[in-house]
């Protein structure tokens, strides 16, 4: 039965039918070859994974949008991860090193 669920599952991945909350964004930003950020966030099934690989300050500062809307500003240290249930479908997510409010297009508000 178990072999059956996965094959339905994926031509249904296929044609397209399955969770499109589904996704990874990966934000990387660097400086004469130095990595001063490295943050991962995953999507999956309506739960999101956000995980801070690396910070030059330490932190990783999140903000998470529904549209133009904050709707939540956390940070996490470098190497914590933290789940979050219950987001906006489509949100979008500025990561910063610095603390300090973002527009949704990540620029310093």
């Amino acid at each position: 039965m178990r072999l059956l669920l996965a094959i339905v599952y994926c031509f249904m991945n296929l044609a397209g039918c399955t969770d499109a909350q589904n996704r990874s964004l990966v934000m990387t930003a660097s400086d004469n070859g130095h990595v001063t950020l490295d943050s991962r966030t995953d999507v999956r099934m309506g739960r999101a994974r956000f995980a801070c690989a690396a910070s030059d300050t330490g932190q990783c500062h999140y903000t998470v949008f529904d549209g133009a809307n904050a709707v939540r500003t956390f940070a996490l240290a470098v190497r914590e991860e933290r789940l979050v249930d219950r987001l906006p479908g489509g949100f979008s997510v500025c990561v910063t090193r610095q603390p300090g409010a973002v527009t949704p297009g990540c620029k310093p508000a």
